[in-house]
């Protein structure tokens, strides 16, 4: 490594899911969260044009579930590496 290379940085990770956060940005950013959110949830987010607007709560709050404890499930889904970029629709 000579002056001018940067040193390695270390894996980026995503901000932590909330009832706030979109659904849209879990999915980008998290690549097991259709997966979880279809079999553990019976939701399929990854399917649907509204998870691009709608925050967790209120996709929460339709189908009648805790927003606070489907966030947490979330939060513990492993981030996509940086390298990867986001997912594609």
């Amino acid at each position: 490594m000579d002056e001018f290379d940067d040193p390695p940085s270390a894996p980026s990770s995503p901000s932590p899911v909330t009832p706030s956060t979109r659904i849209a940005d879990v999915l980008a950013s998290r690549p097991d969260a259709a997966r979880v959110l279809w079999e553990e949830f019976d939701l399929p987010c990854w399917d649907c044009e509204v998870a691009f607007h709608e925050t967790i709560a209120e996709g929460a709050a339709y189908r009648g579930l805790d927003p606070a404890l489907l966030a947490d499930r979330l939060d513990r889904c492993p981030a996509r590496p940086a390298s990867e970029g986001p997912s594609p629709r």
